[in-house]
Formats: structure tokens, C-alpha cells, sequence
């Protein structure tokens, strides 16, 4: 653990010679994009490690316009997926619903529209400008196999939810979208 990124050091993993390193970053990177020297940082350890796989889950929108407005739109059709998702599955009185609601997102959503600079850690962007970023580093993005996707299609069909929630490639990447709220290729609905 290390209380600030810029102190992530190759050092600090104890990797065998003969080891495969996979990496795995959840919903992590997005909040770093105002602080640039550690993102770097964390990408410039990660490439040192030499993972096999390095796999990014992130949310594909563009919150981090300088316009107002462009933030506020995204952020309009982004969430309106999210309160939906919890709309299906989650009664409106329910505790959990509430506190992701007013806490999670409505915190999100107040980041994303009032605050600037470092101050807004809400800053996710579109999958090409992470396509670039990687690049910068010399990371190149791998086709998802065959039977990933149709693994993938198959753990969405055990769910009830299975005709709302939609899987769709960009180039090699696997984006997932509900509803066609949010579609994955940044359309919305008419």
C-alpha cells in the first residue's frame, strides 16, 4: 500500500522470474486524470512489471469537457442509465437505493458540474482517449476471443435482465450499455 501513487515503485512487488503478472484496474484510473504525473506513474510501474494482461474497466463518457454544458449533457444521459438500472432492480424506499443515489451519485454528479481543476475527480473520458493514453506507453490493446464473448453473452442471458443490458465491441474493447440509454457507440435515443 502506498498512501500516495507517485511512491508506487517497481520495487514493491515481489514477483518470481517465472510468475505471470496480470493487472487489473477497476474503476480506478478515471479519478487520476487531473493528476497526470500519477497516472503516469501508476502506467509507467504497471509497464515495468510486464504484465501478460492489463485489463481497464472504466465508464465510457466524456465528463471531463471544459464547457459546462457538454458535462452536463453527458452527465444527464450517463446517470439516467444508472437511476434507471436501480429503478429496475431496486425498490424506490429501499436503504441501499437511497444511499447510492443522494451519496454515490448525486456526489458524482455534483463533482462532475461544480468543481474544476484537481478538485474534480469525476473526470471519466471516452475509450479512444484511454486508447491513446496506453499507446503513449507502448500498450496495445487485445481481441477479446471468441469464446470470451460468447461467455460473456452467456452470463448476461442467466440474468433477467437480459434484454436491457447490452454488450457491443469498440475496435477490441467490450463495452456494455443498458437499455440503449447509454449505448455503447455514444448515441442516444430519439
Amino acid at each position: 500500500m502506498v498512501s500516495d501513487m507517485l511512491d508506487l515503485k517497481e520495487d514493491l512487488f515481489e514477483l518470481d522470474a517465472n510468475e505471470t503478472v496480470a493487472v487489473f484496474c477497476h474503476y480506478a484510473l478515471h479519478s487520476m486524470i487531473s493528476q497526470q504525473n500519477r497516472l503516469g506513474c501508476i502506467t509507467e510501474v504497471v509497464r515495468s512489471i510486464n504484465p501478460c494482461i492489463l485489463v481497464v474497466t472504466e465508464a465510457e463518457a466524456n465528463h471531463n469537457s471544459p464547457a459546462l454544458v457538454s458535462r452536463f449533457v453527458e452527465a444527464l444521459f450517463f446517470y439516467t442509465a444508472y437511476f434507471d438500472c436501480l429503478e429496475t432492480f431496486m425498490k424506490e424506499n429501499e436503504s441501499h437505493r437511497m444511499i447510492l443515489e443522494s451519496e454515490y451519485f448525486g456526489e458524482a454528479i455534483m463533482n462532475i458540474l461544480a468543481a474544476e481543476g484537481e478538485e474534480r475527480k469525476v473526470q471519466n473520458v471516452k475509450i479512444d482517449v484511454w486508447r491513446a493514453f496506453f499507446a503513449r506507453y507502448g500498450m496495445v490493446e487485445t481481441e477479446l476471443s471468441t469464446s470470451s464473448l460468447y461467455q460473456a453473452n452467456l452470463v448476461v442471458q442467466k440474468f433477467d435482465c437480459k434484454s436491457f443490458c447490452m454488450l457491443d465491441m469498440n475496435a477490441k474493447s467490450l463495452i456494455i450499455g443498458w437499455k440503449g440509454i447509454y449505448s455503447p457507440k455514444g448515441t442516444r435515443p430519439t
